[in-house]
């Protein structure tokens, strides 16, 4: 197969890398990623995690404050509705206004618990963090 070799090659070298780079920063370029999820911004999320993982080994005595961490992380300011129920049964309710790229943490009273476990989640979202609660 004949190879180019000379000025044109260079050329053309030169051409591809120039409509690339162009490519690369017009507005179009950022649709189009952002149309397949090749977008390089954050994602925004919201989380819930216990203060400690490690207790979550351990568990919490029943009637003792189960202390979580709340993240917000959607770049804008969102009010929080959490519960915590055992076997159907509401034990706590709660809300918390956060604002983009605030963390606070949350102590979930247990009062009312029997031994079994513990789900803190958020009120209309999938998000939840299960808990052991064991004999006072």
């Amino acid at each position: 197969m004949p190879r180019m070799v000379g000025s044109s090659s260079n050329r053309l070298l030169l051409a591809v890398v120039i409509a690339v780079l162009v490519f690369g920063f017009t507005p179009i370029s950022r649709a189009l990623l952002s149309s397949v999820h090749g977008s390089f911004a954050q994602t925004p999320y919201s989380s819930l995690a216990l203060a400690t993982p490690s207790a979550a080994d351990a568990g919490f005595p029943s009637g003792e404050p189960v202390p979580v961490e709340l993240a917000n992380h959607t770049g804008r300011t969102t009010t929080y509705r959490w519960s915590a129920t055992e076997s159907g049964a509401l034990i706590s309710l709660g809300e918390e206004t956060l604002r983009g790229g605030q963390t606070t943490a949350i102590l979930v009273p247990s009062r009312g618990a029997v031994t079994g476990t513990l789900r803190i989640s958020l009120t209309g979202t999938s998000i939840f963090v299960t808990v052991p609660i064991l004999k006072s």
